[in-house]
């Protein structure tokens, strides 16, 4: 009797594979998504964290953080920033999100870019880059190479102002309306819009000028630069993920607000609270986020 034997055929073995490819296919998405919804998930976690440090600052220092602990200068690219003092909101908050060694390593008597200091530059602290973020670690302009081939991107920025006008401050005949700007003393008494419908910090996808040392780019503003609208300099459009955002003079910078995340940014409120923001808000009601003393009424619905 013969013996019956049992197999696939080359079609039927062609079919199963083309289903498990369709499978496969359509099983992709979904575990793209849940990665990303993993990374925003920690990255939301990071500005809570540099949210707590904030707070604990302030509890020390009766103040917030400045964005730099130089002020305001037109011409910083174009000198030598050795000669500054420039550290960072990023630096002076470091013993507030469990960095207190790389903190102590840094010299505070000198410029962030002192020699002392280009070790610490290169070195990231944990929760200062998000994890979506897929430039390079390290800057790769000569504003940065010519001292330090290494010197870390972080993706965190304080909002320092409404638009450029407010935040260069004396050459425009404004004052910074922000919260965290260059060698700002912000009380929580200041920001009268209210803790809660105030931006203190966002996420940047900025490659170039966002060393996390450096408190010259430390601060963004809402809006995006124009330069043929003085004094204000405001592009009227929403500043959130556009580019290019100041296309002027050095340093340029390619990305204010913005993130990889899709449709929007995280932003950190002055109550430390984390909220996404939609890249299709209304750029008003995104530059009154921006102010701390403004008195413009916000729809509760913004978030």
């Amino acid at each position: 009797m013969p013996v019956r034997r049992f197999g696939f055929t080359l079609v039927e073995l062609l079919v199963v594979i083309a289903i498990i490819g369709v499978l496969i296919a359509l099983s992709l998405p979904a575990v793209q998504a849940a990665r990303e919804a993993a990374r925003r998930s920690q990255c939301t976690n990071n500005l809570k964290q540099i949210g707590v440090a904030f707070h604990n600052y302030l509890d020390t220092f009766r103040v917030f953080p400045p964005s730099d602990t130089s002020g305001f200068r037109s011409d910083e690219f174009l000198g030598n920033p050795q000669t500054r003092h420039i550290h960072s909101w990023r630096s002076m908050i470091l013993p507030f999100v469990e960095q207190q060694p790389l903190y102590d390593s840094m010299n505070f008597n000198a410029s962030a870019f002192d020699t002392s200091n280009l070790p610490a530059a290169a070195r990231m602290p944990a929760g200062y880059r998000c994890p979506s973020y897929s430039g390079p670690e390290y800057s790769r302009h000569n504003d940065y190479t010519r001292y330090s081939p290494q010197c870390a991107i972080a993706n965190y920025v304080a909002m320092g102002a409404s638009d450029v006008g407010h935040i260069w401050a004396s050459s425009s005949g404004y004052r910074p309306d922000g919260a965290v700007y260059p060698q700002s003393k912000t009380r929580p008494a200041d920001v009268t819009d209210g803790l809660t419908q105030t931006v203190f910090a966002t996420e940047t996808r900025e490659e170039e000028h966002m060393v996390w040392v450096d408190g010259r780019t430390s601060a963004v503003v809402a809006s995006p630069y124009d330069e043929f609208n003085p004094p204000s300099y405001v592009l009227s459009r929403l500043g959130l993920n556009y580019t290019p955002f100041f296309d002027y003079f050095n340093p340029t910078v390619r990305w204010g607000p913005s993130s990889q995340h899709s449709g929007g940014a995280l932003h950190m409120m002055g109550d430390g609270s984390v909220h996404f923001l939609s890249e299709t808000m209304q750029a008003t009601v995104y530059a009154a986020l921006a102010t701390r003393a403004g008195g413009e009424t916000i729809s509760g619905g913004t978030f």
